[in-house]
């Protein structure tokens, strides 16, 4: 069993360039990989993806990627716009002329005007920078997977725990059944006689009617269905490919079962047990939705 909460960094390095992955993964529905890489990179994003999707089933996951080379002179060009400096250098005579002002040229000054020299890195990765990349990344996937994993160990603790918790619920349900149908079949048998009081009534008949009422409020089918799931609930669990959807569904038949329950139910003793085993199976949806 694995969470769908994690987190893995990793670094790799050569030469030229030094590249950090950090992956952050938490609860979601589906695989939603999204991923904040420097430019250079951005063509192996669908790369990047088929990694992430084989250690990474659902969940929203982040991947952010830095990149630092270690030296940059290589990778810099410098363009010079002289046409732009000689217009600015006739601008500046010309102000010097209207305004009476003497005027000298200082070449350190005129390079730092606006766009007069641009130095613009170049974006072409170093050879095998790919292999550096990808190095990187399938470390940090497996630093995310095994703190999921490590979750995951957690997370069945607890799950087995509160299925623990709810098969007790679920045998004091089972106990109280019998006394359940005991007190449904005498208030039956009275609110019969009641309407027919003063009427003869055929004691087969009257079996026949409790039975038919029973029958309608009996649990016994219901307990029986929470066993199974239970049952099967316990073995995903323990399994190693425990899937969180698998695992809701099942939550979801676990309440259903409950809910017919405490509708069918008119014994207190009963109802309150149902409220008992309803606040457990929510636990064990909070818990479910952070499993893979």
């Amino acid at each position: 069993m694995k969470s769908m909460t994690g987190y893995g960094t990793a670094r790799a390095q050569s030469k030229e360039v030094t590249v950090e992955v950090s992956i952050r993964a938490v609860n979601g529905r589906f695989l939603e990989p999204r991923f904040h890489l420097p430019r250079e990179f951005v063509a192996y994003e669908g790369e990047l993806k088929k990694i992430l999707g084989q250690s990474l089933m659902r969940g929203t996951v982040d991947v952010f990627v830095s990149r630092r080379v270690k030296s940059v002179a290589g990778k810099a060009q410098m363009t010079v716009n002289d046409a732009l400096a000689k217009k600015y250098l006739t601008a500046y005579k010309h102000l010097s002329k209207e305004l009476g002002v003497p005027f000298q040229v200082h070449l350190e000054v005129l390079a730092r005007l606006p766009d007069i020299i641009r130095v613009e890195e170049t974006y072409e990765l170093f050879a095998g920078e790919d292999k550096v990349l990808k190095k990187a990344f399938s470390e940090a996937c497996k630093n995310c997977d095994r703190e999921r994993v490590r979750e995951g160990k957690a997370l069945r603790k607890d799950l087995e725990k509160l299925l623990l918790s709810l098969e007790k619920q679920v045998k004091v349900i089972s106990e109280l059944r019998g006394e359940a149908n005991n007190q449904l079949q005498e208030k039956y048998e009275q609110k019969i006689r009641a309407r027919l009081k003063g009427n003869e009534i055929d004691p087969t008949r009257l079996s026949q009617e409790i039975v038919i009422q029973l029958e309608k409020a009996d649990i016994n089918e219901e307990l029986s269905r929470l066993a199974e799931h239970i049952k099967n609930y316990r073995q995903l669990v323990s399994s190693q490919s425990a899937e969180g959807k698998k695992l809701d569904f099942y939550t979801q038949e676990l309440l259903r079962e409950v809910n017919t329950i405490g509708s069918k139910s008119q014994v207190a003793k009963i109802t309150q047990t149902v409220v008992e085993a309803k606040t457990l199976i929510e636990r064990l949806r909070e818990q479910v939705q952070n499993v893979q």
